[in-house]
């Protein structure tokens, strides 16, 4: 489907945050200005760099460019990103990704079809280390039983709905500073908690590098702990859910799950994924 300029009028905020990543940073940042939707302002963020990619930054005569610097604190700069956005939409961008050139396009135009939509995403594919193509559910409730066992909205390519942000109280800090290494985990199932609609447009418009300098390899022991941490929250908030809806039918699957995971004839990635299915059976049924 052609999409066209039907929507070109709409003003979106496009926020990166930079930490070192004199490297790649060009990359992105041309991939983002030549994007097919022209009207957006760009929000950049440095975390603290001590290389050049300030200087990379300052090198582009593009006004809408708006650099701003922050002492090193991840999450706080991350925070002042999605503060100075002003856009209808703000999309996210990680400083060392690739994005299709008509991403922003293929976003807004989800959004404004989907206008019960508060926060999108799309697939993905990998580059660097491994090529792999990253996809998840597209449907609302489906991404919502299965934020339990895995992120299901990624965030090289979420779109949030800045009002929705905003009607919640979420726009001056989004992120939550004691979910360090998982942010964007807890920051959807914050959103779940919260009632929030997702959706995913199944094309891929990021690609995204994967190198051993990510944090999710340099620092994995910590990533897997505050994963975990944020997970507990969610499963205890979807088990009382289930039983105090109908007890009598969702206490013995539940029990049965465990005993067979207890039993190790299940694994802890699948008990996961069965809870989450009856999740969805109850959100089915109450939506």
């Amino acid at each position: 489907m052609y999409i066209g300029d039907k929507y070109k009028d709409i003003f979106i905020s496009a926020v990166l945050t930079m930490h070192n990543e004199e490297l790649f940073l060009n990359q992105c940042i041309e991939t983002t200005l030549e994007q097919d939707h022209e009207n957006f302002e760009f929000v950049i963020v440095d975390d603290g760099s001590t290389d050049k990619s300030c200087e990379i930054v300052e090198s582009y005569q593009d006004n809408r460019i708006k650099l701003y610097r922050n002492h090193q604190d991840y999450i706080k700069s991350l925070n002042l990103g999605i503060s100075k956005a002003s856009g209808k939409y703000i999309a996210h961008i990680d400083a060392d990704d690739v994005m299709h050139r008509s991403r922003f396009t293929e976003q807004i135009h989800y959004m404004e079809e989907h206008s019960n939509v508060d926060i999108s995403g799309a697939f993905m594919e990998s580059f660097g280390r491994f090529s792999i193509n990253y996809t998840v559910p597209t449907e609302n409730l489906r991404i919502i039983s299965d934020l339990l066992w895995a992120v299901q909205i990624f965030h090289p390519v979420m779109m949030f709905r800045t009002s929705s942000l905003m009607s919640h109280h979420m726009k001056k800090q989004l992120y939550n500073p004691q979910c360090p290494l998982c942010e964007d985990y807890d920051l959807l199932i914050s959103s779940a908690l919260k009632g929030f609609s997702f959706g995913n447009i199944p094309k891929k418009l990021v690609h995204y590098r994967l190198s051993e300098k990510q944090v999710t390899y340099a620092k994995a022991k910590q990533v897997k702990y505050y994963m975990l941490q944020v997970r507990r929250k969610y499963y205890d908030y979807i088990v009382s859910s289930l039983l105090n809806y109908k007890q009598k039918d969702y206490s013995p699957a539940i029990q049965l799950l465990s005993n067979k995971y207890v039993r190790k004839e299940i694994s802890k990635n699948d008990y996961l994924k069965e809870i989450s299915n009856l999740y969805y059976q109850y959100l089915t049924e109450v939506r």
